[in-house]
């Protein structure tokens, strides 16, 4: 198993403990950067896990002290899981990056687990 499948693991696990069930486990990835406002993907910016597996292991190389996995919610039937990235930082090559997981926001859940509220994708 890769690293990203493993945390992908922890995440529905984890969410499951919490009493939280997507109503999908098809996924799909997406890399975001941490800003401010809604952020805007292109369609084809979602990946399967599988085409995101080695940008996530040279995520976790690159020295970053942290990333986020975070459940954004459903997208066209997809579960749509970003990768929350921090600003550049000075960067500890070497060093272990954490793999921190949250789950959807409280208004995803209010709507059903669209994803619009807190996504723009197109």
């Amino acid at each position: 198993m890769s690293a990203l499948s493993d945390h992908l693991g922890r995440l529905l696990n984890w969410l499951g403990s919490i009493g939280l069930h997507p109503p999908s486990q098809d996924m799909r990835i997406v890399e975001i950067g941490l800003g401010i406002g809604t952020p805007h993907v292109r369609r084809d910016a979602l990946l399967r896990p599988l085409e995101y597996e080695a940008r996530f292991e040279e995520l976790l190389q690159t020295g970053y002290p942290w990333l986020n996995m975070s459940c954004y919610g459903v997208h066209d039937g997809l579960l749509v899981v970003a990768i929350e990235v921090p600003s550049p930082r000075p960067l500890t090559p070497g060093h272990a990056t954490s793999v921190n997981l949250s789950g959807p926001a409280r208004i995803v859940l209010d709507h059903q687990w669209c994803v619009d509220s807190v996504l723009t994708i197109g």
